[in-house]
Protein backbone atom coordinates (compact mmCIF):
# COMPACT_ATOMS: atom_id res chain seq x y z
CA UNK A 1 0.00 0.00 0.00
CA UNK A 2 1.51 3.65 -0.61
CA UNK A 3 1.75 6.39 1.43
CA UNK A 4 2.07 9.62 0.89
CA UNK A 5 6.12 10.89 1.79
CA UNK A 6 4.21 14.03 2.76
CA UNK A 7 2.67 12.89 5.76
CA UNK A 8 5.97 12.38 7.19
CA UNK A 9 7.23 15.38 5.96
CA UNK A 10 4.33 17.39 8.09
CA UNK A 11 5.32 15.35 11.09
CA UNK A 12 8.62 16.12 10.74
CA UNK A 13 7.65 19.71 10.85
CA UNK A 14 5.28 19.39 13.79
CA UNK A 15 8.44 17.91 15.96
CA UNK A 16 10.34 20.88 15.24
CA UNK A 17 7.49 23.22 15.90
CA UNK A 18 7.27 21.32 19.26
CA UNK A 19 10.38 20.29 20.33
CA UNK A 20 11.53 18.71 23.08
CA UNK A 21 7.92 18.17 24.31
CA UNK A 22 7.64 15.67 20.99
CA UNK A 23 9.79 13.35 22.37
CA UNK A 24 7.01 12.34 24.17
CA UNK A 25 5.17 11.44 21.08
CA UNK A 26 7.21 7.98 21.32
CA UNK A 27 5.90 6.53 24.57
CA UNK A 28 6.90 3.05 23.72
CA UNK A 29 7.37 2.04 27.38
CA UNK A 30 3.96 3.76 28.37
CA UNK A 31 2.49 1.83 25.41
CA UNK A 32 4.33 -1.49 25.22
CA UNK A 33 5.71 -1.51 29.33
CA UNK A 34 6.24 -5.54 28.11
CA UNK A 35 8.65 -4.53 25.21
CA UNK A 36 10.92 -2.35 26.88
CA UNK A 37 12.42 -0.77 24.00
CA UNK A 38 13.87 2.16 25.96
CA UNK A 39 14.60 -0.13 28.96
CA UNK A 40 15.83 -3.16 27.50
CA UNK A 41 19.73 -3.26 26.36
CA UNK A 42 18.87 -4.38 22.10
CA UNK A 43 20.09 -7.63 21.26
CA UNK A 44 20.42 -7.76 17.86
CA UNK A 45 23.51 -8.84 15.61
CA UNK A 46 25.32 -5.17 15.42
CA UNK A 47 24.93 -5.04 19.38
CA UNK A 48 25.84 -8.64 19.78
CA UNK A 49 28.98 -8.57 17.70
CA UNK A 50 29.94 -5.15 19.09
CA UNK A 51 29.69 -6.67 22.58
CA UNK A 52 31.93 -9.86 21.21
CA UNK A 53 34.24 -7.67 20.26
CA UNK A 54 34.86 -5.51 23.20
CA UNK A 55 35.17 -8.84 25.46
CA UNK A 56 37.98 -10.06 23.28
CA UNK A 57 39.85 -6.70 23.33
CA UNK A 58 39.43 -6.32 20.02
CA UNK A 59 39.37 -2.44 17.82
CA UNK A 60 38.09 -2.42 14.27
CA UNK A 61 40.60 -1.31 11.60
CA UNK A 62 40.67 2.71 10.69
CA UNK A 63 41.05 3.80 6.87
CA UNK A 64 42.45 7.27 7.49
CA UNK A 65 42.75 7.67 3.74
CA UNK A 66 39.30 6.74 2.74
CA UNK A 67 36.11 5.14 4.39
CA UNK A 68 36.62 5.49 8.30
CA UNK A 69 35.11 1.92 9.55
CA UNK A 70 32.93 1.04 7.09
CA UNK A 71 34.25 -1.67 5.46
CA UNK A 72 35.64 -3.18 8.53
CA UNK A 73 32.32 -3.12 10.02
CA UNK A 74 30.50 -4.35 7.47
CA UNK A 75 33.26 -7.04 7.37
CA UNK A 76 32.47 -7.74 11.02
CA UNK A 77 29.08 -8.06 10.63
CA UNK A 78 29.42 -10.61 7.59
CA UNK A 79 27.75 -8.05 4.95
CA UNK A 80 28.88 -8.08 1.51
CA UNK A 81 29.50 -4.98 -0.79
CA UNK A 82 27.63 -6.31 -3.15
CA UNK A 83 24.41 -5.51 -1.36
CA UNK A 84 25.69 -2.12 -1.93
CA UNK A 85 22.60 0.35 -3.00
CA UNK A 86 22.50 4.13 -3.20
CA UNK A 87 19.89 7.20 -2.81
CA UNK A 88 20.53 10.28 -3.53
CA UNK A 89 17.61 12.55 -2.80
CA UNK A 90 17.60 14.08 0.76
CA UNK A 91 15.45 12.03 2.60
CA UNK A 92 17.48 11.08 5.78
CA UNK A 93 19.39 12.66 8.29
CA UNK A 94 22.23 12.87 6.92
CA UNK A 95 20.50 15.11 4.25
CA UNK A 96 22.96 18.28 4.14
CA UNK A 97 25.83 15.52 3.24
CA UNK A 98 23.78 13.40 0.62
CA UNK A 99 23.35 14.55 -3.33
CA UNK A 100 23.52 13.14 -6.84
CA UNK A 101 27.42 13.67 -6.72
CA UNK A 102 27.66 12.65 -2.93
CA UNK A 103 24.90 10.00 -2.66
CA UNK A 104 24.51 7.92 0.85
CA UNK A 105 24.87 4.13 0.26
CA UNK A 106 23.40 1.45 2.09
CA UNK A 107 24.59 -2.09 2.77
CA UNK A 108 23.00 -5.30 4.37
CA UNK A 109 22.64 -8.91 5.22
CA UNK A 110 19.32 -10.92 6.82
CA UNK A 111 19.28 -8.52 9.95
CA UNK A 112 21.90 -5.47 10.33
CA UNK A 113 21.94 -2.18 7.60
CA UNK A 114 24.35 0.10 7.27
CA UNK A 115 24.54 3.77 5.97
CA UNK A 116 27.50 5.82 4.81
CA UNK A 117 27.77 8.89 3.02
CA UNK A 118 31.42 10.12 2.58
CA UNK A 119 32.79 13.44 4.67
CA UNK A 120 29.73 12.71 7.18
CA UNK A 121 30.83 11.96 10.76
CA UNK A 122 28.91 8.79 11.72
CA UNK A 123 27.52 5.65 9.75
CA UNK A 124 23.77 4.65 10.66
CA UNK A 125 22.87 1.40 11.67
CA UNK A 126 19.48 -0.41 11.88
CA UNK A 127 19.36 -3.56 12.83
CA UNK A 128 16.21 -6.06 13.88
CA UNK A 129 16.35 -7.24 17.21
CA UNK A 130 14.18 -10.11 17.60
CA UNK A 131 11.83 -8.85 21.15
CA UNK A 132 12.16 -4.91 20.42
CA UNK A 133 12.20 -5.00 16.33
CA UNK A 134 14.23 -2.29 14.16
CA UNK A 135 16.53 -0.81 16.39
CA UNK A 136 18.68 2.09 15.05
CA UNK A 137 22.25 3.65 16.23
CA UNK A 138 24.61 6.18 15.71
CA UNK A 139 28.35 5.06 14.98
CA UNK A 140 31.08 7.54 14.97
CA UNK A 141 33.61 7.51 12.46
CA UNK A 142 36.16 9.88 14.84
CA UNK A 143 39.08 7.29 15.87
CA UNK A 144 39.18 9.02 19.19
CA UNK A 145 35.32 8.99 19.82
CA UNK A 146 33.95 7.40 22.95
CA UNK A 147 31.74 5.79 23.41
CA UNK A 148 32.02 4.28 19.83
CA UNK A 149 28.17 4.35 19.06
CA UNK A 150 24.73 4.82 21.08
CA UNK A 151 21.53 3.70 20.25
CA UNK A 152 19.22 6.71 18.78
CA UNK A 153 15.47 6.75 20.45
CA UNK A 154 14.60 10.18 19.21
CA UNK A 155 15.91 11.70 16.24
CA UNK A 156 15.60 8.56 14.10
CA UNK A 157 11.99 7.44 15.31
CA UNK A 158 10.69 10.68 13.78
CA UNK A 159 10.22 8.93 10.30
CA UNK A 160 11.19 4.85 11.49
CA UNK A 161 7.83 4.98 13.50
CA UNK A 162 4.05 3.54 12.33
CA UNK A 163 2.72 7.29 11.42
CA UNK A 164 0.28 7.30 14.52
CA UNK A 165 3.57 8.19 16.83
CA UNK A 166 1.04 7.95 19.30
CA UNK A 167 -1.47 5.34 20.39
CA UNK A 168 -0.35 2.42 19.03
CA UNK A 169 2.91 3.22 16.65
CA UNK A 170 5.89 0.84 16.55
CA UNK A 171 9.53 1.01 15.07
CA UNK A 172 9.79 0.02 11.43
CA UNK A 173 12.34 0.66 8.48
CA UNK A 174 11.20 2.22 5.43
CA UNK A 175 11.89 2.77 1.71
CA UNK A 176 10.74 6.17 0.24
CA UNK A 177 10.19 6.85 -3.72
CA UNK A 178 10.41 10.39 -4.78
CA UNK A 179 11.66 13.05 -7.73
CA UNK A 180 14.92 14.93 -6.75
CA UNK A 181 16.67 17.63 -8.63
CA UNK A 182 19.93 18.42 -9.37
CA UNK A 183 20.67 19.08 -5.52
CA UNK A 184 18.89 15.95 -4.51
CA UNK A 185 15.91 18.26 -3.28
CA UNK A 186 12.30 16.30 -4.07
CA UNK A 187 10.79 18.80 -6.80
CA UNK A 188 7.09 17.33 -6.43
CA UNK A 189 5.45 15.58 -2.78
CA UNK A 190 2.70 14.58 -4.56
CA UNK A 191 4.41 11.80 -6.37
CA UNK A 192 6.52 10.53 -3.38
CA UNK A 193 5.96 7.43 -1.51
CA UNK A 194 6.76 4.81 0.67
CA UNK A 195 6.95 1.31 -1.64
CA UNK A 196 6.42 -1.90 -0.82
CA UNK A 197 6.45 -5.07 -2.66
CA UNK A 198 3.45 -4.45 -4.27
CA UNK A 199 4.05 -0.98 -5.13
CA UNK A 200 4.51 -1.06 -9.62
CA UNK A 201 8.34 -0.84 -10.49
CA UNK A 202 7.18 2.30 -12.73
CA UNK A 203 6.58 3.76 -9.38
CA UNK A 204 9.93 2.10 -7.66
CA UNK A 205 13.30 3.68 -6.75
CA UNK A 206 12.69 7.29 -7.28
CA UNK A 207 15.23 9.39 -5.83
CA UNK A 208 17.86 5.99 -5.89
CA UNK A 209 20.72 5.14 -8.55
CA UNK A 210 19.65 1.54 -10.13
CA UNK A 211 22.30 -0.34 -11.59
CA UNK A 212 21.32 -3.62 -13.62
CA UNK A 213 18.01 -4.76 -16.24
CA UNK A 214 14.44 -4.80 -15.93
CA UNK A 215 13.93 -4.98 -19.89
CA UNK A 216 10.93 -3.10 -21.26
CA UNK A 217 9.68 -2.51 -17.54
CA UNK A 218 10.84 0.70 -16.66
CA UNK A 219 11.58 2.05 -13.21
CA UNK A 220 12.12 5.74 -11.83
CA UNK A 221 15.73 5.00 -10.84
CA UNK A 222 18.82 7.25 -12.25
CA UNK A 223 16.15 9.90 -12.95
CA UNK A 224 17.07 13.46 -11.94
CA UNK A 225 14.41 16.28 -12.32
CA UNK A 226 15.97 19.34 -13.61
CA UNK A 227 12.89 20.81 -14.90
CA UNK A 228 9.50 20.32 -13.43
CA UNK A 229 7.84 20.80 -16.87
CA UNK A 230 8.76 17.33 -17.35
CA UNK A 231 6.68 15.69 -14.18
CA UNK A 232 3.47 15.67 -16.93
CA UNK A 233 4.93 13.03 -18.65
CA UNK A 234 7.33 11.16 -16.92
CA UNK A 235 10.10 9.64 -19.93
CA UNK A 236 11.58 6.34 -18.07
CA UNK A 237 13.38 4.83 -20.98
CA UNK A 238 16.38 6.96 -21.02
CA UNK A 239 17.15 6.24 -17.09
CA UNK A 240 16.14 2.51 -16.33
CA UNK A 241 18.56 -0.24 -17.79
CA UNK A 242 21.47 1.31 -16.59
CA UNK A 243 24.57 -0.97 -16.16
CA UNK A 244 26.77 1.30 -14.91
CA UNK A 245 26.91 4.90 -13.43
CA UNK A 246 30.04 6.12 -14.96
CA UNK A 247 27.84 8.95 -16.57
CA UNK A 248 26.16 9.82 -13.70
CA UNK A 249 28.53 9.60 -10.82
CA UNK A 250 31.83 9.11 -9.74
CA UNK A 251 31.96 6.09 -7.06
CA UNK A 252 35.36 5.92 -6.38
CA UNK A 253 34.09 6.70 -2.52
CA UNK A 254 32.49 4.05 -2.24
CA UNK A 255 33.06 -0.13 -1.80
CA UNK A 256 30.94 -1.06 -5.13
CA UNK A 257 30.42 1.50 -8.31
CA UNK A 258 26.84 -0.28 -8.17
CA UNK A 259 23.50 0.31 -6.64
CA UNK A 260 21.79 -3.59 -7.80
CA UNK A 261 18.75 -3.73 -8.78
CA UNK A 262 18.42 -7.23 -7.16
CA UNK A 263 19.37 -6.18 -4.11
CA UNK A 264 16.75 -3.23 -4.29
CA UNK A 265 14.17 -6.30 -4.81
CA UNK A 266 15.06 -8.13 -1.60
CA UNK A 267 15.70 -5.11 0.11
CA UNK A 268 11.79 -3.81 0.11
CA UNK A 269 10.72 -7.44 0.71
CA UNK A 270 13.09 -7.85 3.52
CA UNK A 271 11.83 -4.62 5.01
CA UNK A 272 7.77 -5.82 4.41
CA UNK A 273 8.45 -8.76 6.56
CA UNK A 274 10.39 -7.30 9.30
CA UNK A 275 7.77 -4.51 9.64
CA UNK A 276 4.98 -7.17 9.24
CA UNK A 277 6.92 -9.36 12.26
CA UNK A 278 7.72 -6.20 14.39
CA UNK A 279 4.09 -5.41 14.25
CA UNK A 280 2.76 -8.52 15.27
CA UNK A 281 4.82 -9.10 18.14
CA UNK A 282 3.93 -5.60 19.59
CA UNK A 283 -0.33 -6.40 18.71
CA UNK A 284 0.53 -10.06 19.81
CA UNK A 285 2.15 -9.11 22.95
CA UNK A 286 -0.37 -6.44 24.21
CA UNK A 287 -3.70 -8.61 23.29
CA UNK A 288 -2.00 -11.72 24.96
CA UNK A 289 -1.77 -8.94 28.49
CA UNK A 290 -5.47 -9.14 28.90
CA UNK A 291 -6.30 -12.03 26.86
CA UNK A 292 -4.32 -15.03 27.45
CA UNK A 293 -6.01 -18.10 24.89
CA UNK A 294 -7.75 -15.54 21.93
CA UNK A 295 -10.09 -17.24 19.83
CA UNK A 296 -9.03 -18.34 15.98
CA UNK A 297 -10.89 -15.50 14.25
CA UNK A 298 -8.43 -13.52 16.48
CA UNK A 299 -5.84 -15.21 15.47
CA UNK A 300 -6.53 -15.32 12.33
CA UNK A 301 -6.62 -11.68 12.05
CA UNK A 302 -3.64 -10.67 14.02
CA UNK A 303 -1.06 -13.36 11.64
CA UNK A 304 -2.65 -12.58 8.26
CA UNK A 305 -0.75 -9.56 7.47
CA UNK A 306 2.65 -11.62 7.87
CA UNK A 307 1.13 -14.35 6.27
CA UNK A 308 0.48 -12.16 3.29
CA UNK A 309 3.68 -11.34 3.38
CA UNK A 310 5.98 -14.49 3.59
CA UNK A 311 3.70 -16.05 0.88
CA UNK A 312 4.35 -12.47 -1.13
CA UNK A 313 1.01 -12.55 -1.93
CA UNK A 314 0.62 -9.05 -3.50
CA UNK A 315 3.88 -8.57 -5.11
CA UNK A 316 3.41 -6.80 -8.09
CA UNK A 317 4.52 -9.49 -11.23
CA UNK A 318 7.71 -8.54 -13.07
CA UNK A 319 6.88 -7.62 -16.63
CA UNK A 320 10.18 -8.78 -17.72
CA UNK A 321 13.60 -10.43 -17.14
CA UNK A 322 15.65 -8.62 -13.90
CA UNK A 323 19.14 -9.23 -14.14
CA UNK A 324 21.99 -7.87 -11.07
CA UNK A 325 24.73 -5.95 -12.04
CA UNK A 326 27.16 -6.53 -8.74
CA UNK A 327 27.47 -10.16 -8.23
CA UNK A 328 24.64 -9.77 -5.25
CA UNK A 329 22.20 -12.37 -6.94
CA UNK A 330 24.64 -14.82 -6.48
CA UNK A 331 26.33 -14.12 -3.34
CA UNK A 332 22.38 -14.09 -1.79
CA UNK A 333 21.66 -17.49 -2.97
CA UNK A 334 25.05 -19.29 -1.82
CA UNK A 335 23.78 -18.39 1.33
CA UNK A 336 20.44 -20.77 1.25
CA UNK A 337 19.54 -23.71 3.10
CA UNK A 338 19.07 -26.19 0.76
CA UNK A 339 17.17 -29.25 0.61
CA UNK A 340 18.55 -32.83 -0.72
CA UNK A 341 17.09 -31.51 -4.47
CA UNK A 342 19.37 -28.41 -3.72
CA UNK A 343 16.29 -26.05 -3.58
CA UNK A 344 16.64 -22.76 -1.38
CA UNK A 345 13.99 -20.42 -0.32
CA UNK A 346 16.99 -18.01 -1.34
CA UNK A 347 16.55 -18.81 -4.78
CA UNK A 348 15.76 -16.21 -7.28
CA UNK A 349 13.49 -16.48 -10.44
CA UNK A 350 13.48 -12.77 -11.91
CA UNK A 351 11.22 -13.78 -14.52
CA UNK A 352 7.47 -12.66 -13.36
CA UNK A 353 8.85 -12.56 -9.68
CA UNK A 354 11.68 -12.28 -7.39
CA UNK A 355 11.89 -15.93 -5.93
CA UNK A 356 11.36 -19.17 -7.54
CA UNK A 357 9.55 -20.46 -4.62
CA UNK A 358 7.33 -17.92 -2.65
CA UNK A 359 7.81 -18.61 0.93
CA UNK A 360 10.28 -15.70 2.19
CA UNK A 361 13.49 -16.98 3.57
CA UNK A 362 12.74 -14.97 6.46
CA UNK A 363 10.65 -18.05 8.04
CA UNK A 364 14.20 -18.64 9.34
CA UNK A 365 15.10 -15.14 11.34
CA UNK A 366 15.24 -15.02 14.87
CA UNK A 367 12.89 -12.43 14.79
CA UNK A 368 10.21 -15.02 13.59
CA UNK A 369 11.06 -17.50 16.11
CA UNK A 370 10.92 -15.27 18.98
CA UNK A 371 6.85 -14.60 18.67
CA UNK A 372 4.77 -15.26 21.54
CA UNK A 373 4.90 -19.47 21.04
CA UNK A 374 0.82 -19.30 21.07
CA UNK A 375 1.52 -16.52 18.03
CA UNK A 376 4.12 -18.43 16.51
CA UNK A 377 2.37 -21.64 16.32
CA UNK A 378 -0.89 -20.19 14.65
CA UNK A 379 1.39 -19.12 12.12
CA UNK A 380 3.23 -21.93 11.16
CA UNK A 381 -0.63 -23.87 11.11
CA UNK A 382 -1.47 -21.52 8.52
CA UNK A 383 1.66 -21.63 6.53
CA UNK A 384 1.17 -25.58 6.30
CA UNK A 385 -2.43 -24.99 5.70
CA UNK A 386 -1.80 -22.94 2.98
CA UNK A 387 1.02 -25.29 1.54
CA UNK A 388 -1.48 -28.38 1.95
CA UNK A 389 -3.97 -26.60 0.59
CA UNK A 390 -6.79 -27.31 3.15
CA UNK A 391 -10.53 -26.19 3.00
CA UNK A 392 -9.80 -23.53 6.14
CA UNK A 393 -6.74 -21.96 4.63
CA UNK A 394 -6.34 -18.63 3.54
CA UNK A 395 -6.61 -18.97 -0.33
CA UNK A 396 -3.57 -17.91 -2.52
CA UNK A 397 -3.71 -18.72 -6.19
CA UNK A 398 -0.50 -17.40 -7.26
CA UNK A 399 0.65 -20.16 -5.67
CA UNK A 400 0.44 -23.55 -8.13
CA UNK A 401 0.41 -27.36 -7.10
CA UNK A 402 3.58 -27.79 -7.68
CA UNK A 403 5.11 -24.37 -6.10
CA UNK A 404 3.49 -25.83 -3.18
CA UNK A 405 4.69 -28.55 -3.02
CA UNK A 406 8.56 -27.80 -3.59
CA UNK A 407 7.95 -25.39 -0.68
CA UNK A 408 6.72 -28.21 1.56
CA UNK A 409 10.03 -30.44 0.28
CA UNK A 410 12.48 -27.57 1.14
CA UNK A 411 10.53 -26.94 4.91
CA UNK A 412 11.08 -31.04 5.52
CA UNK A 413 14.43 -30.46 5.25
CA UNK A 414 15.34 -27.25 6.35
CA UNK A 415 12.96 -25.93 8.71
CA UNK A 416 10.47 -29.17 10.05
CA UNK A 417 8.78 -27.57 13.02
CA UNK A 418 6.74 -25.47 10.88
CA UNK A 419 4.88 -28.64 9.26
CA UNK A 420 4.63 -30.15 12.67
Amino acid sequence: MRTIILIKLVLLLSFALLGKDALAQFPYDKEYPHIGYGKVPPQDHFSTVMQGLAAQGKVLNFDDQGRGYLDALLAALDIDPSSQVLVFSKTSLKQRFISPQTPRSLFFNDEVYVGYVPGSSSLEIGAMDAQLGPVFFDFSQQPAADPRFEQETSRCLRCHDSYSLTGGGVPRFMLSSVLAGPDGNLVSHELSELTDTETPLDHRWGGWYVTGTSGAQLHRGNLIISDVAVLRDLQLSATSNQKNLNALVDLNLYPRSTSDIVALLVLEHQIEVQNRITRLNYDSLTLLQTTPLPDQATLDALTRPLLDALFMAHETALGDVVEGSSGFTDYFQQLGLKDSEGRSLRDFDLHTHTFKYRLSYLIYSAALDALPPLIKNHLFAQIKAVLLNQVAAPEYPHLSKVERAAITGILQETKAEVLK
